[in-house]
């Protein structure tokens, strides 16, 4: 059973969501969980990268998940309209709209049983970038993040209504229990990538995310 390409639904639905003055919600997320589930990949809050803005941990759905935390940047601001079993963490910085665009950013997490090679799990990611949602010239950084494989993709959103098609970008990484995969995803976009606050801030934002194991029941 392979991850579904549910960062495609971030995608086409950040656009509209996340915006100044919407409140529509996303429906039926659900994720896979079991119970006392132990990590199996040596992730470790040493292994991070270390950034300069504070760190904040992303409430878990249930006790048993992988721990989750974002830095927040001065300007961002936490929105919930979001906030599901799939999609558990957002923000947004108003003082970088363009467009009536607003930057944003939207964290998932998703699993399914059993053991799933990472490899397979960015392949249905980039194929759901592409297919589902398509997004066009994507450019592929492989990486670790904490010790854990993962990838960076660069994309650019096709248009969407009144909005010209913009640039975006997902980081994916993998982490193994001794029962399951889990699959974290960062998406942040903007229509002003030339903005200087904007490029500092979403490479703070992505390389100080973190995906740990479960802590210890």
């Amino acid at each position: 059973m392979r991850i579904a390409s549910r960062a495609v639904v971030v995608l086409l639905t950040t656009i509209a969501v996340l915006l100044s003055s919407c409140t529509r919600y996303v429906g039926d997320a659900r994720a896979v969980a079991g119970d006392d589930r132990s990590p199996v990949d040596a992730s470790d809050a040493s292994l991070c990268e270390t950034v300069d803005a504070p760190l904040i941990t992303i409430p878990a759905v249930k006790d048993d998940e992988p721990v989750m935390k974002i830095p927040q940047p001065q300007g961002w601001e936490r929105s919930t309209k979001l906030d599901s079993e799939l999609f558990r963490f957002a923000m947004i910085n108003r003082s970088l709209a363009t467009d009536d665009f607003t930057a944003n950013l939207v964290v998932t997490l998703e699993s399914v049983p059993g053991m799933e090679q990472p490899d397979r799990v960015f392949e249905s990611q980039r194929e759901g970038l592409e297919s589902t949602f398509g997004a066009t010239d994507l450019r592929i950084t492989e990486h670790t993040l904490c010790g854990l494989p993962a990838e960076t993709v660069r994309y650019l959103t096709p248009t969407m209504g009144n909005l010209a098609p913009h640039p975006g970008t997902v980081v994916i990484a993998v982490l193994h229990t001794d029962d399951a995969t889990y699959a974290a995803t960062v998406t942040i976009q903007t229509a002003d990538p030339r903005n200087p606050t904007y490029q500092r801030d979403a490479d703070t934002i992505l390389k100080g995310f973190q995906l740990l194991p479960p802590s210890p029941s």
